[in-house]
């Protein structure tokens, strides 16, 4: 074992945790930290190659990747979830009925926390604080009994992490309240299920974000070139992608009721899906407008409020969220470090193939209205759940 001296030390209960990465005594990686270590390093080695290829951000120095979790969860009386065999040995029920109201109206999601959960979560943020893991977020999800906690976003790496430490926190503190704490992703049919959206960004160590469009000719640039390179990774990788989040709780959860559908796309935006193909047609780079947009209600009593530039399609399994893409279809009990590693693995390896192609001596907007050409079939903006998507797909 070797330290991972990237995420930080820390003290919990009488024990010291020391985040470590596992291998074996020929170097084989026999863990999910590793692999989040060698992609970060491939990112930051192709992404510095890029920019210089592109003759761009060249004080930069390293390139991060972040995550920022959304961990959603149910929360059950333990008494009444020991006496089902279903959930405590499968995690899920496999009888039942669905309760009387269901989620229709969302009528829990848009109630006030109930009292027991709010003190459940009250502490869990407490713990999560004492060792150094902010949380910003916790409200009620859509589902009966359903809820979500989120930090702040930090480096990918010390994020997985928290992420660990937080669902082994959530169930020591629902222990002592009477509680249990379901990470399940389907816990109970015909409502929603749990998911751990992973947003994740790139960026430089001299503040340019890959995936924010920005407002200068420059950064609209990268973005733009930053996408090619998403589009060509997730369409190459494709399959690899989708193993990432494949597992038997996770396949009950996808494809309805909130959770992206199974086929992996890019959702870069409608607006943005027009700008690409007019770089396929010959147009330029640059061009395309991320300016929020002003909504009005309509009534006298409110104003306008600013809006996203592009519509977040909850359909989507990769959507774009304004300075960052959302891994929808995360499964809620995985660990974040495998897919956050594959999307860092296959943006470097879109990097990577657009990088040999600048330093081959073709031009960036060719290269890049190239490689969209090749992989324009990845985006879609349309609905996840329609019956001709998959066949579309």
């Amino acid at each position: 074992t070797t330290w991972d001296r990237g995420s930080p030390c820390f003290v919990h209960g009488d024990t010291l945790y020391i985040p470590c990465a596992f291998v074996t005594h020929l170097g084989t990686c026999i863990d999910e930290k590793t692999p989040l270590l060698r992609s970060s390093d491939a990112v930051s080695r192709q992404g510095l190659r890029l920019l210089k290829a592109m003759g761009r951000e060249t004080s930069a120095t390293v390139i991060y990747n972040y995550l920022g979790w959304e961990q959603e969860f149910f929360v059950v009386p333990a008494d009444l979830y020991k006496k089902r065999p279903d959930l405590v040995n499968c995690g899920r029920t496999l009888l039942g009925n669905l309760p009387e109201k269901n989620q229709q109206g969302e009528l829990h999601y848009f109630n006030t926390c109930p009292p027991s959960v709010k003190k459940l979560m009250d502490n869990i943020q407490a713990k999560m604080l004492l060792v150094g893991n902010p949380m910003t977020v916790k409200h009620n999800e859509v589902a009966p009994a359903q809820h979500e906690m989120s930090p702040i976003f930090c480096m990918s790496n010390a994020s997985a992490d928290s992420n660990v430490l937080f669902m082994q926190v959530a169930a020591e503190e629902a222990e002592k309240l009477g509680l249990a704490v379901l990470f399940h992703e389907k816990p109970f049919k015909g409502i929603n299920g749990s998911g751990k959206h992973c947003n994740w960004s790139v960026g430089t160590d001299t503040g340019a974000n890959f995936f924010a469009p920005g407002k200068t000719p420059q950064s609209s640039e990268l973005y733009v070139t930053a996408l090619a390179c998403l589009a060509y990774g997730l369409r190459q990788y494709n399959e690899l992608v989708r193993c990432t989040v494949a597992h038997a709780g996770n396949d009950h959860r996808l494809g309805a009721q909130e959770a992206p559908p199974a086929i992996i796309s890019l959702y870069p935006g409608q607006g943005f899906e027009a700008h690409v193909d007019a770089i396929i047609a010959g147009g330029p780079l640059a061009g395309y407008n991320a300016e929020k947009k002003m909504v009005n209600p309509g009534t006298r009593n409110t104003m306008a409020v600013p809006s996203g530039a592009e519509d977040r399609n909850r359909t989507a399994p990769f959507p774009h969220c304004g300075n960052r893409f959302e891994f929808r279809a995360v499964g809620s009990s995985q660990c974040c470090a495998m897919p956050v590693a594959i999307c860092n693995t296959m943006f470097a390896a879109g990097m990577a193939h657009l990088s040999g192609l600048l330093e081959g001596g073709m031009a960036l907007r060719d290269a890049v209205a190239k490689v969209y050409r090749e992989n324009r079939e990845i985006i879609f903006t349309g609905n996840g759940y329609s019956k001709e998507w998959p066949k579309e797909a």
